[in-house]
């Protein structure tokens, strides 16, 4: 190991950081721009293997091919005394394998977080043809308080490009046998979709706690990864939702093809996951679970209640409009007839006849009349009191209609009642000798608009309790059927694949049941011809180490003799 203040080309060693079986990574310091920088030595000795070196070679190589957010930036890479050294970028936070050794597992929306930086990181890398083959929790390094991931450490990165492929030897496994995938375990040919395998075995850990595959038998972890399904993630954290699952599964297929195919199809994944948890928090928020046959009858309820309450104003609005009108028209009328007949008394001041008039009219229901002189003192009126004082106008509210022969205004009586009020001058040869004031009350009207508004209400009420039980039954029958279906799809996805819904209806529902029965026919039919015959007796795996590389191993099935 380098003392502090040494040198490894220009740069120099302040303190060691971690140690390998392989490499030491030091952090140092750039003198030439003032630096920190982390810097990876190869352990060597007299007899180092040369794949070794020229696998060590390549991790710069790769690595320094690209540039992410999410992967380290390598600066610089060379050799000091035949010892080949790599410069990179230096993050002192922790990395993802110590968060996992102090968390027991970590909340679904923060492990998607990581494993949609960690696609994408690996996404641009295939893109480049470099396939990380080394994907574990101790590479991904979590920096700006662990919002942010780094991944590091293609120490076995291999080039796919046409024109520099690296094939190894056969039976070699490069990389880190817990999260490998089963065709680098087999030593075969690996692609972009061995390193999503490895990101589906991280994900699967953040998820539960558990690692995967964890036989500490090299031997049987091995035949774990190739044949063995890793326990289902809703026994160990029920809390995942049934998506996110099927995301983690789907990259745990033991066969790449039925895997994602590429890190950006993933991330479309992982992120329709995360809406649909941030819209299931969203939803529980703001209110519980109400049935379907409630939901239905509720908004059914409120579109129709809407609907009259709409009604409901315009009709109103519009009676009231007419009744004011015919209540203007025939009160106009009746104001004009007695300003006519009172011209001659009130040219004449011969208010007698006037006052029996007017107290004939109140006898025969007139509410308000009042006849004044040029000079506005009362002469007659059905109120006598008002008598030989100056007319005063009772408080007027909205002034509904005006012209030179009458103005016509909505006005309170001083007992309360409301009535419209025509002001009307009484002429003489279009002199003006006096004022009739007759006011007809506006109670006959407003019963007339409240019976007819408490007939709407009826009405409408009647209505909505109708429909609003109309669509619960029908809101019950169709959750029959989601449950019939509901029910079905999950006899069918426990393995049950001779489940068929046998209901039939002549409606879009029986089409969704016919649907289902036919994907169920499909599904037993290929599963049916995908059946292996099993083998005459089963392969003992037997561990063998290649002599070229000392930290490769080679998993071979032997049958017995």
């Amino acid at each position: 190991m380098e003392s502090r203040g040494a040198r490894i080309g220009r740069y120099q060693i302040e303190a060691p950081i971690a140690e390998g079986a392989t490499a030491i990574v030091y952090r140092a310091k750039d003198p030439a721009i003032g630096r920190t920088v982390a810097i990876k030595l190869l352990k060597v000795g007299p007899n180092v293997d040369e794949e070794f070196l020229a696998r060590f070679q390549r991790e710069a190589q790769a690595a320094g091919t690209i540039s992410h957010p999410n992967i380290v930036t390598i600066y610089d890479v060379g050799r000091v005394n035949n010892r080949p050294y790599i410069t990179m970028e230096y993050l002192p936070e922790k990395s993802l394998a110590e968060l996992l050794s102090s968390h027991a597992r970590l909340p679904p929306k923060r492990a998607i977080g990581i494993a949609i930086q960690l696609a994408r990181a690996l996404d641009h890398a295939h893109r480049h043809g470099i396939v990380h083959r080394d994907l574990k929790p101790e590479n991904v390094l979590l920096v700006n308080g662990g919002e942010t991931i780094k991944l590091t450490d293609f120490g076995v990165a291999r080039l796919d490009s046409k024109h520099n492929v690296e094939r190894t030897q056969t039976g070699t496994i490069l990389g880190t046998p817990r999260y490998m995938s089963p065709e680098q375990a087999m030593g075969r040919e690996v692609d972009g979709r061995s390193d999503l395998f490895s990101l589906g075995a991280i994900l699967y850990q953040m998820l539960t706690g558990v690692q995967p595959f964890d036989s500490a038998n090299l031997a049987l972890l091995m035949l774990q990864i190739v044949q063995q399904d890793p326990a289902p993630i809703s026994s160990l954290a029920p809390e995942v939702p049934e998506g996110l699952q099927r995301v983690v599964m789907k990259l745990l297929a033991k066969q790449p093809e039925q895997r994602f195919q590429t890190g950006h199809k993933t991330v479309e994944a992982l992120q329709r996951e995360l809406a649909a948890i941030a819209a299931h928090e969203r939803d529980r928020r703001r209110s519980h679970f109400l049935p379907l046959p409630v939901k239905l009858a509720g908004l059914a309820g409120a579109a129709l209640g809407v609907l009259f309450l709409s009604s409901m104003a315009v009709v109103y609005g519009v009676e009231r409009n007419v009744l004011r009108g015919q209540a203007i028209s025939s009160g106009a009328a009746l104001a004009r007839f007695v300003a006519l007949h009172a011209a001659v008394p009130a040219l004449g001041e011969n208010w007698l006849p006037l006052r029996m008039f007017v107290e004939d009219g109140r006898a025969r229901g007139f509410d308000y009349l009042v006849i004044t002189d040029h000079r506005h003192v009362v002469q007659a009126s059905t109120d006598p009191r008002l008598i030989g004082h100056r007319y005063r106008s009772p408080p007027s509210g909205n002034l509904l209609e005006q012209d030179t022969a009458m103005s016509v205004s909505s006005s309170s009586l001083p007992d309360g009642r409301s009535v419209l009020l025509f002001d009307t001058p009484i002429t003489f040869q279009k002199t003006e000798v006096g004022r009739t004031y007759l006011g007809v009350d506006q109670a006959g009207m407003q019963r007339v608009l409240n019976a007819t508004l408490w007939l709407m209400a009826i009405l409408a009420l009647v209505a909505i309790a109708t429909t609003m039980a109309l669509s619960r039954i029908l809101g019950t029958f169709l959750l029959r059927s989601v449950r019939t279906l509901r029910a079905s799809l999950d006899d069918f996805a426990s393995g049950s694949l001779e489940v068929r819904i046998s209901q039939k209806r002549k409606d879009e529902i029986g089409e969704l049941f016919a649907a289902f029965n036919r994907m169920a026919d499909q599904v037993q039919m290929q599963a049916a011809l995908r059946r292996p015959v099993a083998p005459e007796a089963p392969p003992t795996p037997t561990l063998a180490r290649t002599a070229r590389s000392p930290d490769a191993t080679l998993l071979a099935a032997r049958q017995p003799r």
